[in-house]
């Protein structure tokens, strides 16, 4: 039965650093049909601040928003999370997203990102993220912030200096979004380089395709283990995830079978999953297990932040499951 730990980490917990976006939401056939919309704040890193702080584990989000109506709700929001916030505003438009089908698979995601006051001026939040790095134990990035701008690309390189510098263990996300890239070779280059300072590199299988050559999960580990990365854990849907621990051996997480209503933000609960564990000082198997177990929540709702789970939901999730063997 995997263990659960009887008191919660009681760290300095983890910085996050990224665009937050306003969505909205159809469940109708597509876009270009869909006339009702529910709004909704997403945003990767956004997303993963708010999921382990509902794990138990405290998060601040560094982010930049526009000084438009959308960012008047997005920092409404934001006040009312939980997250440590270090939030700036500017010039320019607040990051939008529309994605219909909700309640299928694979929902239909428009985002408009391009022009927006993160991608122009991401940079204004840094020096609050870099004195954030004393109080706090991990850093995350995702790819995403790579990809939006050459002003966030410079940002987060130097927020990963300075967490470097300061003994910092970083995490990173791929989290791959190609159409914010004009080269896809430029993109694999940017993304991996990133990827080989990383404590842990958190690809999906699909990402690791585009960024590696393969879509074999043990492939894709040893790729990114060959590059330098610390640790790797590849994400594989409803298959769980797969990963190798410290002495070499090649693990897979249980998995989880859920109704599905929604898969986006899966990720980045399975990346909060992933940090819990790990900082909550969870043996690697039972890391991989907590991952998968909370992205598999969180394809069971709607939303991004609204579908991030408990603590409590995650343990029972995982207490039901763990009488059955461990695959291989």
């Amino acid at each position: 039965m995997t263990k659960q730990r009887e008191t919660p980490y009681a760290g300095g917990g983890v910085l996050t650093f990224g665009e937050a976006i306003v969505g909205y939401a159809s469940g109708e056939g597509d876009l270009a049909g869909s006339t009702t919309f529910t709004r909704f704040l997403g945003g990767a890193d956004l997303n993963v601040a708010v999921a382990l702080v509902r794990l138990g584990v405290p998060a601040t989000w560094a982010g930049v928003l526009g000084d438009d109506a959308h960012g008047d709700y997005a920092s409404a929001q934001v006040a009312g999370l939980g997250v440590g916030a270090l939030v700036h505003r500017a010039p320019g438009p607040t990051a939008v997203m529309f994605k219909a089908g909700v309640g299928g698979e694979d929902p239909e995601v428009l985002q408009l990102r391009r022009g927006s006051a993160f991608a122009q001026d991401a940079g204004r939040v840094l020096t609050d993220a870099v004195d954030a790095l004393a109080r706090v134990d991990h850093l995350h990035l995702t790819g995403i912030t790579l990809g939006v701008s050459e002003v966030a690309h410079a940002a987060t390189i130097a927020l990963l200096d300075a967490a470097r510098a300061a003994g910092r263990t970083v995490s990173f996300d791929p989290n791959l979004r190609p159409h914010l890239w004009s080269d896809p070779d430029e993109m694999r280059e940017v993304v991996n380089a990133v990827a080989a300072r990383a404590d842990v590199v958190l690809p999906g299988v699909g990402e690791g395709r585009l960024l590696t050559g393969t879509d074999d999960p043990e492939g894709i580990v040893d790729f990114y283990r060959e590059l330098g990365s610390g640790g790797v854990v590849v994400k594989l849907g409803a298959a769980g995830a797969l990963g190798v621990d410290g002495g070499g051996a090649v693990v897979r997480s249980r998995t989880y079978a859920v109704d599905v209503v929604d898969t986006v933000g899966a990720g980045d609960g399975f990346a909060a999953g992933y940090l819990a564990g790990l900082l909550g000082g969870e043996a690697f198997a039972d890391r991989l297990d907590r991952a998968a177990a909370v992205g598999a929540l969180v394809t069971t709702r709607p939303g991004d932040l609204d579908a991030m789970p408990s603590r409590a939901e995650v343990d029972l999730l995982l207490a039901t499951a763990a009488a059955g063997p461990r695959p291989t």
